[in-house]
């Protein structure tokens, strides 16, 4: 993991995701709505504010900041993201340490309809995802966890995204 800022390496990676958005060819709404919580999300990482209403939501430590700025988001990123541009269009997948799958645990996100990977912390690792070991993934109840909190510090209502997309 990298363990310190880099301002510019973190910048390179915001730019390479919004290509990555490009790339997945969206309906010209769910482009624009896809690089809009892109770069919500990654300025939001940086606030020492959101890093600390999330890191400490459900934790008993007191470890809010893990250096590099996307460090400990993947999960509550990934989830926020899929409920926020309709859960029916992404897979939220892992790779699982303990299931000996790679050095760490990680989330990120499958788009079903071309099957690439959209990775909103992918840069805060040394080394590359092993995305072809991971496996899709229930949310969860992220209401009631760090997932909440943390859209709701970016002003997101996850609730409410929900049930505009039920049943589509």
């Amino acid at each position: 993991m990298r363990l310190k800022k880099d301002p510019v390496l973190y910048k390179k990676a915001t730019q390479k995701l919004l290509a990555q958005i490009d790339a997945l060819n969206l309906s010209p709404e769910k482009h624009d709505k896809a690089i809009h919580f892109v770069k919500l999300f990654r300025e939001a990482f940086t606030k020492e504010e959101v890093k600390k209403a999330t890191a400490l939501a459900n934790h008993k430590d007191n470890v809010w900041d893990l250096g590099y700025d996307s460090a400990g988001f993947c999960r509550v990123a990934s989830i926020s993201f899929m409920m926020l541009m309709d859960f029916h269009d992404w897979d939220l997948m892992a790779v699982d340490k303990d299931k000996g799958q790679w050095y760490y645990s990680h989330h990120y996100l499958r788009h079903k309809e071309t099957g690439k990977i959209l990775d909103l912390t992918y840069d805060q690792f040394l080394s590359q995802v092993p995305y072809k070991a991971g496996e899709v993934v229930k949310p969860g109840s992220f209401l009631n966890d760090e997932t909440n909190v943390f859209a709701k510090s970016v002003g997101v209502d996850l609730m409410k995204a929900i049930t505009e997309t039920k049943g589509k």
